[in-house]
Protein backbone atom coordinates (compact mmCIF):
# COMPACT_ATOMS: atom_id res chain seq x y z
CA UNK A 1 0.00 0.00 0.00
CA UNK A 2 0.82 3.59 -0.06
CA UNK A 3 2.88 5.18 2.55
CA UNK A 4 1.99 8.62 3.04
CA UNK A 5 4.96 9.19 5.78
CA UNK A 6 8.60 7.45 5.24
CA UNK A 7 9.12 4.51 7.57
CA UNK A 8 12.34 3.77 9.48
CA UNK A 9 14.06 0.88 8.35
CA UNK A 10 13.81 -0.71 11.75
CA UNK A 11 10.40 0.02 11.84
CA UNK A 12 9.81 -1.48 8.40
CA UNK A 13 12.04 -4.76 9.00
CA UNK A 14 9.53 -5.19 12.50
CA UNK A 15 6.49 -4.62 10.70
CA UNK A 16 7.40 -7.46 8.33
CA UNK A 17 8.54 -9.72 11.02
CA UNK A 18 5.56 -9.05 13.19
CA UNK A 19 3.25 -9.88 10.54
CA UNK A 20 5.02 -13.07 9.16
CA UNK A 21 2.57 -14.88 11.65
CA UNK A 22 -0.42 -14.42 10.11
CA UNK A 23 -1.33 -16.68 6.66
CA UNK A 24 -1.02 -15.08 3.43
CA UNK A 25 -4.64 -14.32 2.82
CA UNK A 26 -5.23 -12.09 5.79
CA UNK A 27 -1.49 -10.88 6.09
CA UNK A 28 -2.01 -7.66 4.30
CA UNK A 29 -5.33 -6.40 6.30
CA UNK A 30 -3.08 -6.43 8.98
CA UNK A 31 0.08 -4.78 7.48
CA UNK A 32 -2.93 -2.23 5.99
CA UNK A 33 -4.45 -1.69 9.88
CA UNK A 34 -1.24 -1.18 11.62
CA UNK A 35 0.69 1.40 8.44
CA UNK A 36 -3.05 3.44 8.66
CA UNK A 37 -2.68 3.45 12.31
CA UNK A 38 0.81 4.32 12.64
CA UNK A 39 0.71 6.94 10.01
CA UNK A 40 -2.47 8.71 11.91
CA UNK A 41 -0.36 8.39 14.96
CA UNK A 42 2.90 10.13 13.70
CA UNK A 43 0.52 12.84 11.79
CA UNK A 44 -0.85 13.72 15.06
CA UNK A 45 2.24 13.86 16.88
CA UNK A 46 3.76 15.84 14.13
CA UNK A 47 6.33 13.40 13.53
CA UNK A 48 8.69 13.55 10.09
CA UNK A 49 8.35 9.60 9.94
CA UNK A 50 7.46 5.87 11.65
CA UNK A 51 9.99 5.14 14.06
CA UNK A 52 9.78 2.40 16.61
CA UNK A 53 8.02 4.07 19.17
CA UNK A 54 5.34 5.30 16.41
CA UNK A 55 4.92 1.44 15.33
CA UNK A 56 4.83 -0.50 18.73
CA UNK A 57 2.12 2.25 19.62
CA UNK A 58 0.21 1.25 16.64
CA UNK A 59 0.44 -1.98 17.64
CA UNK A 60 -1.01 -1.26 20.61
CA UNK A 61 -4.03 0.21 19.29
CA UNK A 62 -4.79 -2.65 17.04
CA UNK A 63 -3.60 -5.76 18.40
CA UNK A 64 -6.37 -7.08 20.69
CA UNK A 65 -4.31 -7.81 24.33
CA UNK A 66 -5.39 -11.29 23.93
CA UNK A 67 -1.75 -11.12 21.20
CA UNK A 68 0.53 -10.39 23.69
CA UNK A 69 2.89 -13.30 23.17
CA UNK A 70 3.14 -12.86 19.66
CA UNK A 71 4.05 -9.20 19.79
CA UNK A 72 6.45 -9.98 22.73
CA UNK A 73 7.77 -12.59 20.50
CA UNK A 74 8.98 -10.05 18.45
CA UNK A 75 9.14 -6.94 20.80
CA UNK A 76 11.01 -8.20 24.07
CA UNK A 77 11.46 -11.97 23.80
CA UNK A 78 13.25 -11.61 27.39
CA UNK A 79 9.79 -10.84 28.76
CA UNK A 80 7.91 -13.25 27.11
CA UNK A 81 10.79 -16.08 28.77
CA UNK A 82 9.75 -14.45 32.22
CA UNK A 83 5.87 -14.38 31.70
CA UNK A 84 5.91 -18.35 31.03
CA UNK A 85 8.60 -18.76 34.04
CA UNK A 86 5.88 -16.84 36.23
CA UNK A 87 3.10 -19.16 34.94
CA UNK A 88 5.21 -21.96 35.59
CA UNK A 89 6.61 -20.50 39.27
CA UNK A 90 2.82 -20.19 40.44
CA UNK A 91 2.82 -23.59 41.92
CA UNK A 92 4.76 -22.87 44.64
CA UNK A 93 3.56 -19.31 45.42
CA UNK A 94 1.56 -19.14 48.67
CA UNK A 95 -2.12 -18.92 48.49
CA UNK A 96 -2.98 -15.36 48.24
CA UNK A 97 0.59 -14.43 46.42
CA UNK A 98 -1.09 -15.32 43.43
CA UNK A 99 -0.75 -12.84 40.09
CA UNK A 100 -4.21 -12.37 40.25
CA UNK A 101 -6.45 -9.17 39.19
CA UNK A 102 -9.87 -8.43 38.86
CA UNK A 103 -11.02 -5.22 36.77
CA UNK A 104 -14.09 -4.02 37.53
CA UNK A 105 -15.52 -1.85 34.50
CA UNK A 106 -18.21 0.02 36.31
CA UNK A 107 -17.03 2.78 38.63
CA UNK A 108 -18.95 1.41 41.64
CA UNK A 109 -19.89 3.10 44.66
CA UNK A 110 -17.49 2.13 47.52
CA UNK A 111 -20.21 1.26 50.31
CA UNK A 112 -23.43 0.78 48.18
CA UNK A 113 -26.46 1.76 50.09
CA UNK A 114 -28.26 -1.67 51.34
CA UNK A 115 -31.07 -2.16 49.62
CA UNK A 116 -34.69 -4.07 49.88
CA UNK A 117 -35.11 -5.98 46.60
CA UNK A 118 -37.96 -8.51 45.38
CA UNK A 119 -35.81 -9.24 41.73
CA UNK A 120 -34.91 -12.38 40.93
CA UNK A 121 -31.42 -13.32 39.86
CA UNK A 122 -30.14 -16.07 37.71
CA UNK A 123 -26.85 -16.89 36.99
CA UNK A 124 -25.49 -19.19 34.61
CA UNK A 125 -22.31 -19.92 34.70
CA UNK A 126 -20.60 -21.99 31.42
CA UNK A 127 -17.28 -22.81 32.75
CA UNK A 128 -17.17 -26.39 33.72
CA UNK A 129 -15.29 -26.26 36.58
CA UNK A 130 -17.32 -25.79 40.16
CA UNK A 131 -15.82 -23.87 42.47
CA UNK A 132 -13.16 -22.62 39.98
CA UNK A 133 -12.58 -18.58 39.70
CA UNK A 134 -16.03 -17.94 37.71
CA UNK A 135 -17.52 -19.44 39.83
CA UNK A 136 -16.43 -18.52 43.22
CA UNK A 137 -17.00 -14.98 41.89
CA UNK A 138 -20.50 -15.68 40.46
CA UNK A 139 -21.27 -16.68 43.93
CA UNK A 140 -20.08 -13.98 45.72
CA UNK A 141 -22.30 -11.92 43.50
CA UNK A 142 -25.22 -14.19 44.53
CA UNK A 143 -24.91 -13.73 48.00
CA UNK A 144 -24.71 -9.82 48.08
CA UNK A 145 -28.37 -10.80 46.05
CA UNK A 146 -29.10 -12.91 48.65
CA UNK A 147 -28.64 -10.38 51.11
CA UNK A 148 -30.37 -7.70 50.04
CA UNK A 149 -33.50 -10.20 49.98
CA UNK A 150 -33.82 -11.23 45.95
CA UNK A 151 -34.66 -14.43 45.00
CA UNK A 152 -30.99 -16.20 43.79
CA UNK A 153 -30.76 -19.29 41.51
CA UNK A 154 -27.22 -20.37 39.77
CA UNK A 155 -27.49 -22.67 36.65
CA UNK A 156 -24.17 -24.75 35.30
CA UNK A 157 -24.88 -24.85 31.82
CA UNK A 158 -22.19 -27.57 31.43
CA UNK A 159 -24.56 -29.76 33.28
CA UNK A 160 -27.36 -29.14 31.05
CA UNK A 161 -28.30 -31.22 28.01
CA UNK A 162 -27.76 -27.96 25.97
CA UNK A 163 -27.31 -29.39 21.94
CA UNK A 164 -26.25 -26.56 19.75
CA UNK A 165 -28.60 -24.58 17.24
CA UNK A 166 -28.99 -26.67 14.40
CA UNK A 167 -29.39 -23.41 11.28
CA UNK A 168 -33.20 -24.84 10.73
CA UNK A 169 -34.32 -20.85 10.69
CA UNK A 170 -37.52 -22.61 11.71
CA UNK A 171 -38.00 -19.83 14.92
CA UNK A 172 -38.42 -17.56 11.83
CA UNK A 173 -40.90 -19.25 10.04
CA UNK A 174 -43.76 -18.67 12.39
CA UNK A 175 -44.66 -18.78 16.57
CA UNK A 176 -43.05 -21.47 18.22
CA UNK A 177 -44.59 -22.16 21.98
CA UNK A 178 -41.58 -24.07 22.87
CA UNK A 179 -39.25 -20.99 21.73
CA UNK A 180 -37.01 -23.53 19.99
CA UNK A 181 -37.72 -27.07 17.98
CA UNK A 182 -34.79 -28.42 19.98
CA UNK A 183 -36.12 -31.06 22.50
CA UNK A 184 -33.51 -30.49 25.07
CA UNK A 185 -33.38 -28.65 28.26
CA UNK A 186 -32.87 -25.04 27.29
CA UNK A 187 -36.39 -25.50 25.78
CA UNK A 188 -38.01 -27.61 28.81
CA UNK A 189 -36.07 -25.22 31.36
CA UNK A 190 -33.97 -22.70 30.78
CA UNK A 191 -36.45 -20.29 28.65
CA UNK A 192 -38.74 -19.91 30.95
CA UNK A 193 -36.23 -18.89 33.45
CA UNK A 194 -34.71 -16.15 30.95
CA UNK A 195 -38.35 -14.94 30.83
CA UNK A 196 -38.87 -14.92 34.57
CA UNK A 197 -35.30 -13.79 35.73
CA UNK A 198 -35.16 -9.70 36.36
CA UNK A 199 -31.46 -9.72 36.35
CA UNK A 200 -28.70 -11.72 35.00
CA UNK A 201 -25.09 -12.81 35.89
CA UNK A 202 -23.56 -14.46 32.91
CA UNK A 203 -20.54 -15.81 33.72
CA UNK A 204 -17.94 -17.66 31.38
CA UNK A 205 -14.24 -18.30 30.83
CA UNK A 206 -11.15 -17.90 28.20
CA UNK A 207 -9.50 -20.51 27.24
CA UNK A 208 -8.42 -20.20 23.64
CA UNK A 209 -8.61 -16.36 22.46
CA UNK A 210 -12.90 -16.58 22.84
CA UNK A 211 -15.72 -17.55 24.96
CA UNK A 212 -15.76 -21.07 25.76
CA UNK A 213 -17.66 -23.67 23.57
CA UNK A 214 -20.36 -23.82 26.18
CA UNK A 215 -21.00 -19.87 26.23
CA UNK A 216 -21.00 -19.52 22.49
CA UNK A 217 -23.25 -22.61 22.25
CA UNK A 218 -25.81 -21.09 25.20
CA UNK A 219 -25.78 -17.77 23.43
CA UNK A 220 -26.42 -19.19 19.99
CA UNK A 221 -29.35 -20.55 21.63
CA UNK A 222 -30.69 -17.36 22.28
CA UNK A 223 -31.33 -16.43 18.40
CA UNK A 224 -34.67 -17.61 18.05
CA UNK A 225 -35.80 -15.10 20.89
CA UNK A 226 -35.92 -12.47 18.18
CA UNK A 227 -38.08 -14.25 16.18
CA UNK A 228 -40.18 -11.43 14.56
CA UNK A 229 -43.50 -14.16 15.19
CA UNK A 230 -43.03 -15.02 18.66
CA UNK A 231 -46.10 -13.77 20.54
CA UNK A 232 -44.03 -14.50 23.80
CA UNK A 233 -41.92 -11.51 23.47
CA UNK A 234 -38.51 -11.55 26.14
CA UNK A 235 -39.86 -8.31 28.84
CA UNK A 236 -37.79 -5.43 28.57
CA UNK A 237 -36.39 -4.20 31.24
CA UNK A 238 -33.70 -6.91 32.30
CA UNK A 239 -29.96 -6.53 32.96
CA UNK A 240 -27.06 -8.31 33.76
CA UNK A 241 -23.54 -8.51 35.08
CA UNK A 242 -20.80 -10.21 33.35
CA UNK A 243 -18.28 -12.51 34.44
CA UNK A 244 -15.16 -13.59 33.17
CA UNK A 245 -12.27 -15.40 33.61
CA UNK A 246 -8.27 -16.39 32.20
CA UNK A 247 -5.09 -17.19 32.78
CA UNK A 248 -2.96 -14.16 31.24
CA UNK A 249 -1.76 -11.57 33.02
CA UNK A 250 -3.19 -8.94 31.00
CA UNK A 251 -6.20 -7.72 32.56
CA UNK A 252 -7.53 -5.95 29.19
CA UNK A 253 -6.36 -9.07 27.12
CA UNK A 254 -9.59 -10.12 26.34
CA UNK A 255 -11.98 -7.21 26.30
CA UNK A 256 -12.78 -7.61 22.86
CA UNK A 257 -14.62 -10.71 23.34
CA UNK A 258 -16.45 -9.52 26.34
CA UNK A 259 -17.74 -6.66 24.63
CA UNK A 260 -19.18 -9.13 21.75
CA UNK A 261 -20.98 -10.38 24.74
CA UNK A 262 -22.15 -7.54 26.13
CA UNK A 263 -23.55 -6.59 22.62
CA UNK A 264 -25.29 -9.88 22.05
CA UNK A 265 -26.99 -9.49 25.37
CA UNK A 266 -27.76 -5.64 23.92
CA UNK A 267 -29.36 -7.21 20.70
CA UNK A 268 -31.70 -9.54 23.27
CA UNK A 269 -32.91 -6.10 25.33
CA UNK A 270 -30.88 -7.10 28.03
CA UNK A 271 -28.46 -4.31 29.15
CA UNK A 272 -25.43 -5.40 30.64
CA UNK A 273 -24.58 -2.49 34.02
CA UNK A 274 -21.18 -3.89 34.73
CA UNK A 275 -18.48 -6.64 33.85
CA UNK A 276 -15.93 -8.20 36.30
CA UNK A 277 -12.50 -9.50 34.50
CA UNK A 278 -10.36 -11.51 36.82
CA UNK A 279 -6.92 -12.22 35.04
CA UNK A 280 -3.13 -13.82 35.71
CA UNK A 281 -4.91 -17.19 37.13
CA UNK A 282 -2.08 -18.92 35.84
CA UNK A 283 -0.31 -22.53 36.73
CA UNK A 284 -2.63 -25.50 37.80
CA UNK A 285 -4.12 -23.86 40.42
CA UNK A 286 -6.44 -21.70 38.38
CA UNK A 287 -8.73 -24.28 38.24
CA UNK A 288 -9.11 -25.01 41.75
CA UNK A 289 -10.60 -20.94 42.20
CA UNK A 290 -7.14 -19.24 43.48
CA UNK A 291 -9.25 -16.11 43.62
CA UNK A 292 -10.98 -17.40 46.54
CA UNK A 293 -7.37 -17.13 48.60
CA UNK A 294 -7.51 -12.92 47.61
CA UNK A 295 -10.05 -11.49 50.18
CA UNK A 296 -9.66 -7.90 48.66
CA UNK A 297 -11.47 -9.13 45.27
CA UNK A 298 -13.93 -11.42 46.88
CA UNK A 299 -14.94 -8.13 48.91
CA UNK A 300 -14.62 -5.37 45.46
CA UNK A 301 -17.46 -8.36 43.82
CA UNK A 302 -20.11 -8.69 46.85
CA UNK A 303 -19.94 -4.86 46.62
CA UNK A 304 -20.55 -4.93 43.00
CA UNK A 305 -23.36 -7.67 43.50
CA UNK A 306 -24.62 -4.91 45.86
CA UNK A 307 -24.45 -2.10 43.40
CA UNK A 308 -26.38 -4.42 41.20
CA UNK A 309 -29.14 -4.98 43.02
CA UNK A 310 -29.43 -1.19 43.09
CA UNK A 311 -29.56 -1.09 39.20
CA UNK A 312 -32.65 -3.56 39.22
CA UNK A 313 -34.32 -1.66 41.69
Amino acid sequence: MNRKYPWADDSEEVLIKLCAFFPEVIRERWVERIVLTAERIAAYNSRERVDQDVFWQAVSEVFPGGYDPLVLQIKDMDRLRAEMAAARAQEDLAPGSEPVQMVQWRHALEIPARVDSQARVLAVTTSPRKGGNTDVIIDELLRACADSGCTTEKIYAADLDLQPCTGCRACRKGDLPTICTIRDEMSAVVYDKLFAADGFIIGFPIYTARENGIMANFMDRWDCLLNPMLTRKMPAGKKAVVVCSWMWPNPHAYDHVIEQIVILLKLHGIETVDVLAISGTRGKRHGRGVVKNHPDILKAAYRAGASFVQELG
